[in-house]
């Protein structure tokens, strides 16, 4: 009888344990893209770059599990060869290939001397739950330059979403 109640208390214990760290990597989930600012693009023009997202089934595999997906945080960064100064403003949309486009974060007025990385201002708001399930997302990099870069740019997108789990009743 003790053995049987050990067991089950061990038992409870894993499975507590592998629904809490199940829980934790589908309530937080990342998503990077990375499009490239070719040299001689134009300066005070709004260009774009479009760069393949993905759906949360193919981030976490377990789009069914979660609910409420949000925007948590958007960075932006370059490589050590520029600066986010070049950019006078950048937004980032994402929709189903080009369909139902959700602006998820901006900057204006970017600074001259911010360095490699930049925290944009993220739509919190907004669930993107059918937009992130619908299996073909896409990233839309929308930015207007400072002055012409001389060199290609990297332009590395890390967008954070925050989700609930859904919980059986």
């Amino acid at each position: 009888m003790k053995n049987l109640f050990l067991s089950a208390v061990v038992a409870t214990a894993t499975l507590a344990s592998c629904s809490t760290v199940s829980s934790i990597l589908q309530n937080t989930f990342p998503y990077n893209a990375t499009v490239v600012v070719t040299s001689g693009s134009p300066a005070n023009t709004t260009l774009s770059s479009v760069s393949p997202a993905q759906s949360i089934n193919q981030l976490t595999g377990a789009g069914a599990n979660v609910k409420d997906i949000r925007v948590s945080n958007v960075t932006m960064s370059v490589g050590t060869n520029a600066s986010m100064g070049v950019f006078k403003s950048v937004q980032v949309y994402l929709s189903n290939n080009g369909a139902n486009e959700v602006l998820v974060a901006s900057r204006d007025a970017i600074g001259d001397n911010v360095g490699t990385s930049l925290s944009l201002d993220a739509n919190t708001t907004r669930t993107l739950d059918n937009l992130m399930k619908s299996g073909s997302v896409q990233a839309r990099i929308v930015y207007v330059l400072k002055q012409t870069p001389a060199s290609d740019i990297s332009l590395k997108t890390s967008i954070g979403f925050s989700s609930v789990p859904v919980t059986n009743p």
